[in-house]
């Protein structure tokens, strides 16, 4: 009998086994991610050889391989996950997955709207926006608690009683606070040596990000954020882009998609005016972006959710 590695146990393999029918409910590109008991998470084990196409979901997904690798493309980006090695894959974000003849990983997906109620939503959701690879390598001082995070998610959900999603949550919440602690210690702000001093540059980001996330449909500009924040436009740029990961133009345009796709599944509204409510001047520009960013016209991705609506 083959060695089971450390993040996986024979009692594990019997329940998951139970858990997954291998049914999947798509609109051309969209899969509805099905959840057990109104539930808003899922964790089950794979062991089936299947690619899938480029597909998208509003779930996150994160895919920790146990035996042999795992390989996933996100937005063109290919990620060859070897096992204990840890993807998060962001919410409707465009992923192929690429499965070896033989092989086992675990996939945990969430539901993590409700994160937008928290405060701190808008550091995090800036970090968790793009793919996250986590490995020993590339997080030494991490790696080791954080997988040790997903292995309690794990016990938790496999045992199944009344508070299971409680205290699965409270250690994914737990991962997000981690995660952003460590982002911001990586940052490497100007006279940032003094702990005061690097609280105050995050926190006016932080302030930041939640401004254009309240106003993004208004005509806000990269001189005009700069000029408010204190910085000059070099300095902002290069500062906004270390601690999102986006330039300014990038992530105002991808938050003003972000509230196109809640209008149009949310609302009935005509495409011309959720463009004009996610703050677009230009038709023709929030169809070229949308098509962009999602991979479909806002009309083909109404069509796709109208089973939701």
């Amino acid at each position: 009998m083959p060695k089971i590695p450390s993040f996986l146990n024979e009692h594990d393999i019997y329940k998951v086994n139970l858990d997954y029918t291998g049914d999947r409910q798509m609109t051309d590109s969209l899969e509805n991610v099905e959840f057990h008991n109104n539930s808003t998470l899922r964790i089950w084990y794979n062991d089936i050889p299947e690619c899938y196409d480029m597909h998208w979901h509003h779930a996150m997904e994160i895919i920790i391989p146990v035996e042999n690798y795992y390989g996933v493309t996100i937005n063109q980006q290919a990620f060859h996950i070897n096992p204990e090695e840890i993807l998060f894959i962001p919410p409707r974000e465009l992923h192929s997955i690429h499965a070896p003849e033989q092989g086992a990983r675990f996939v945990y997906l969430f539901d993590i709207s409700f994160l937008s109620k928290l405060n701190g939503y808008a550091g995090i959701m800036s970090m968790l926006t793009h793919p996250l690879y986590i490995t020993k390598e590339n997080y030494p001082a991490l790696y080791r608690e954080i997988l040790q995070i997903f292995e309690a998610m794990k016990n938790e959900y496999f045992l199944n009683h009344e508070y299971s999603d409680f205290l699965v949550y409270s250690h994914f919440l737990k991962l997000c606070a981690i995660l952003g602690q460590h982002h911001i210690q990586q940052l490497a702000l100007p006279d940032s040596s003094q702990t005061g001093k690097k609280r105050e540059y995050v926190a006016k980001f932080l302030s930041i990000i939640e401004y254009i996330d309240m106003h993004y449909a208004e005509n806000l500009s990269l001189e005009m954020i700069a000029d408010a924040s204190g910085f000059s436009k070099y300095h902002f740029s290069r500062l906004f882009k270390q601690y999102t990961g986006f330039t300014f133009c990038d992530y105002l345009n991808y938050r003003r998609i972000k509230q196109a796709e809640e209008l149009l599944t949310q609302q009935d509204y005509p495409i011309t005016e959720v463009a004009i409510r996610s703050g677009f001047t230009s038709i023709s520009t929030f169809n070229r972006l949308f098509k962009q960013l999602k991979g479909c016209s806002p009309s083909e991705y109404r069509s796709k959710n109208d089973f939701e609506l």
